[in-house]
């Protein structure tokens, strides 16, 4: 394992996400003044793909909202074990949606989704889809939780990348037939991370047994069907999101965060 990411100091290795990088819980240089570890993401960008990562990180860390993971640094990874980039952000100590380190309860499952949906609406009125919304990415840190960064170096022409059938149960089936990522995509992506969220029943009956190209295919050419022990509210919002046409979907991400909240019954939802 290594030992230092620039002037990061690893403590452990942490667990790969899906968005199939390598990561680190890292003791922050004294320069920045932060007393509480970070983590360090090795992300995969040569010469030629640095100032696109650049600018997109750029306009990413511009986007205002407290429901976005705190983006701290980017730079070159100098080691000649990985010539590539290294992305510091906070740490979510919490876990995430999919392994929280603690019980979440219905109503903390909900406000997590309510979340990640407002931060996909700031990302949206910045001009920025997510493409990537899914459970391991509502990372939970002592501020609450938060919509973690899509992967950042995908490759022109990559669709999407997922590390489990959960997570592909997430992705619009646009997506997969070619369409980029959107605001529309990411509220089917929220719909179907809410109901992941409630329910253990896959959304694709079937899909945890299956091959990954029959996985694919499966959300390719068949509906999602949503769990019957799920109550009205939770069916209504689900259902809107899952819309086979995104014109019928509800128009922004902010609209589904409200409905959540509602749904939850939580106090003063943060902006």
């Amino acid at each position: 394992m290594r030992t230092s990411i620039a002037d990061y100091e690893v403590i452990r290795a942490a667990q790969v996400g899906p968005t199939g990088r390598s990561k680190y819980l890292c003791r922050p240089p004294a320069r920045l003044g932060l007393q509480d570890p970070v983590t360090v993401t090795e992300l995969d960008a040569d010469a030629g793909g640095w100032q696109q990562l650049a600018d997109h990180l750029v306009r990413l860390a511009c986007v205002e909202s407290p429901d976005l993971l705190a983006l701290l640094e980017v730079g070159p990874d100098l080691s000649p074990d990985s010539p590539a980039v290294y992305l510091v952000t906070e740490t979510a100590l919490g876990g995430s949606l999919d392994r929280p380190t603690g019980i979440l309860d219905r109503t903390a499952r909900i406000s997590a989704v309510a979340a990640a949906a407002r931060a996909a609406h700031a990302m949206h009125e910045a001009g920025l889809p997510h493409g990537s919304i899914c459970p391991p990415l509502l990372l939970l840190t002592p501020g609450g939780a938060v919509l973690g960064p899509p992967r950042l170096d995908a490759p022109l022409g990559l669709a999407t990348l997922v590390g489990s059938w959960k997570e592909l149960s997430t992705v619009d089936p646009d997506l997969l037939s070619g369409e980029g990522p959107s605001r529309s995509s990411d509220i089917w992506s929220l719909g179907a991370t809410l109901h992941g969220a409630l329910s253990d029943r896959p959304l694709y009956p079937g899909i945890e047994d299956d091959e990954p190209v029959t996985a694919v295919q499966r959300v390719l050419f068949t509906r999602p069907e949503i769990d019957p022990a799920l109550d009205g509210p939770e069916v209504e919002i689900v259902r809107a999101c899952l819309e086979t046409d995104p014109a019928t979907r509800p128009d922004t991400a902010l609209e589904v965060a409200e409905r959540l909240h509602g749904m939850a019954g939580l106090s003063g939802m943060a902006g």
